[in-house]
């Protein structure tokens, strides 16, 4: 049994109180991945589809905001965080750990400062490689850095991994 919140699956829809939290880049283009998802609702690398290379900075999508790569926005359906790891598509492990655990450090802020608002982790599952270029094990262990609010949810699988970590660092 975790002792963090969780869900079970994909997030593809939201409750009002519910944030969707996804890896982002610096530059705020969110074309694949959970951050694609956050854009356009569909899976996978559907940035050309979309047309999202025209679309202009601060243009919405179902939760999120084109050239927002950090931060609590809202999208045409609902909120969104963007997390950045990368510093823009594609560049794997350009940002370091330390990093990372920043960027964390600045999302369990934000939840701290939002009590009323449930923050719905993206990563799902264990044992792969993310499009930041680091594993799930990895970012399980960015997660367990720091104390975790209360209001942060993370996917089952994945909870169990943070835990693992957050156990193991005492």
């Amino acid at each position: 049994m975790n002792k963090f919140r969780t869900y079970n699956g994909l997030v593809d829809k939201l409750d009002p109180n519910q944030v969707f939290v996804f890896g982002s880049n610096s530059d705020g283009f969110h074309g694949a991945g959970s951050a694609g998802f956050a854009s356009f609702g569909v899976q996978g690398n559907q940035w050309r589809r979309f047309d999202y290379g025209k679309k202009t900075l601060g243009w919405r999508g179902k939760w999120n905001v084109k050239g927002c790569g950090e931060g609590l926005q809202e999208g045409t359906e609902g909120k969104s965080y963007a997390l950045p790891t990368v510093t823009r598509a594609g560049a794997k492990r350009s940002f370091t750990p330390d990093m990372i655990k920043a960027s964390i450090r600045r999302l369990y802020d934000c939840a701290l400062e939002n009590a009323d608002l449930y923050f719905m982790i993206a990563y799902t599952g264990s044992g792969r490689y993310l499009l930041n270029g680091y594993t799930l094990d990895d970012m399980a262990e960015y997660f367990a850095s720091h104390d975790i609010p209360e209001n942060i949810v993370f996917e089952e699988e994945f909870a169990g991994l943070v835990e693992q970590k957050f156990i193991s660092k005492d």
